[in-house]
């Protein structure tokens, strides 16, 4: 069995955070006999990021300079291709998710031979995002979506999605942005693989902290709408 993980680190504009981001992850033991590889790719940053990517070496990373800002969902997908491992898992590139967790999330999916699972932010009774709108249009497209699908999620927008990569890559992905989260979900869930859900931390950062993503108070009914779109036409087109 191949017993590397990929880890795909997408970042823009993240030069406050890109180094200890990065740091975190060289530093992952993972789990014996377990390895890690990372992709990083930068979508156009104009910030001084590129140039502290530009200094990594480590023999097990690879850095990814998009020539155009398409969008974190087609980062992703470039990562994809790029991977060797036996699962792959998104990382952004700010604080808000802490790779200490992808080591928990990988034990998880071992020991319940799961091909697919969330890290899940969802705490009963508690907000874990900085602004209401953000956790009620999460909530919402994620009851939309366990509705439909008849799955039991509840946090399907997480950035955190440990995945088999071969079934992965059997994929046809169309999404280019935040609506990747969607249709990952989606796609994975009509397959008949075993899925599961494990409790990670967040660390929600605010509009002036550069938060980026969806549900932002730039283009917050674009991206709802678009995630729901996917939603539907994953599951009736």
């Amino acid at each position: 069995m191949n017993t590397t993980l990929s880890i795909i680190l997408c970042c823009k504009n993240e030069k406050k955070t890109i180094k200890k981001i990065f740091d975190k992850i060289n530093n992952l033991s993972l789990i014996p006999p377990w390895n890690k590889e990372v992709i990083i790719v930068d979508n156009c940053s104009t910030d001084g990021t590129r140039e502290i990517l530009s200094k990594i070496k480590q023999k097990n990373t690879r850095v990814i300079f998009q020539k155009k800002n398409i969008g974190k969902g087609h980062s992703v997908k470039v990562g994809i291709k790029l991977c060797n491992g036996y699962y792959v898992i998104p990382q952004d590139g700010d604080l808000e998710y802490d790779p200490s967790d992808i080591n928990n999330i990988l034990k998880f999916a071992l020991i319940n031979k799961h091909d697919f699972v969330i890290g899940t932010r969802f705490i009963e009774g508690k907000r874990f995002h900085k602004y209401w709108i953000n956790e009620f249009g999460a909530n919402f497209l994620t009851y939309i979506f366990n509705f439909l699908y008849k799955t039991k999620y509840t946090d399907i927008a997480s950035c955190y999605k440990l995945m088999r990569l071969d079934i992965l890559k059997k994929f046809h992905l169309k999404c280019d942005g935040f609506d990747l989260d969607y249709e990952l979900c989606a796609k994975f869930s009509k397959k008949k693989i075993k899925t599961g859900e494990v409790k990670i931390k967040y660390s929600s950062r605010t509009f002036k902290e550069g938060r980026k993503t969806l549900f932002n108070k730039d283009n917050i009914y674009i991206d709802g709408f678009k995630a729901l779109f996917v939603i539907l036409r994953e599951k009736f087109f």
